[in-house]
């Protein structure tokens, strides 16, 4: 059976979508979705089963850690053991948008998404979508590009492998995405 297609505006998305989207991701299910970079899988953060169940989709044969994404600067602050002064004002300024910043993990944050130097990779995207389906769950959400691992990102929902279409619940197709920059990386270490 075919996995379940319906078509959405990343920037005007359907209250009705929307609200199925959110409904399907915190019952434990995985979403291919355009992101504000690629086409992504989404699924709740705070579900080991589900994270796994998408680890195992893309192909890892190990567990590890991924992006999660965020509403904001209180949703990132519970999980992490806190941000400081100087990163506060970096998010401030470039949050929501394509930056990802990895913190040291605080003790809300589940232990299946977190890096082996007990880090947690942080992002508040900026397209309304996003936004939309953070809003409705009220959990972070774990985010990955929706290829293999080792694959290229994809634009388009007819270049995705078909074994990740079938491993999703449903699929969220906004037609061809422009090409981007990926999401900007920074990783934040203390130093005592």
């Amino acid at each position: 059976m075919r996995t379940p297609e319906f078509f959405i505006n990343i920037n005007y998305p359907e209250k009705e979508t929307v609200e199925k989207t959110a409904s399907l991701l915190l019952s434990g299910g995985v979403v291919i979705y355009p992101s504000d970079t690629v086409y992504g899988m989404l699924c709740r953060a705070d579900r080991r089963d589900s994270v796994e169940r998408l680890a195992k989709i893309k192909g890892y044969d190990k567990p590890r850690s991924f992006i999660l994404i965020v509403d904001g600067l209180e949703m990132a602050g519970n999980l992490t053991s806190g941000i400081d002064p100087e990163v506060m004002e970096i998010l401030k300024l470039r949050w929501p948008g394509k930056l990802t910043v990895i913190l040291p993990s605080g003790d809300e944050c589940p232990i299946w998404v977190k890096g082996e130097d007990n880090t947690v990779a942080l992002r508040h995207p900026a397209d309304p979508l996003s936004g939309q389906l953070l809003k409705c769950c009220g959990v972070p959400l774990v985010s990955t590009s929706a290829n293999h691992a080792g694959g290229d990102a994809q634009l388009s929902i007819s270049t995705i492998p078909e074994s990740i279409i079938a491993g999703a619940d449903i699929v969220l197709n906004a037609g061809d995405l422009p090409p981007s920059f990926p999401s900007t990386i920074i990783k934040v270490l203390r130093h005592g």
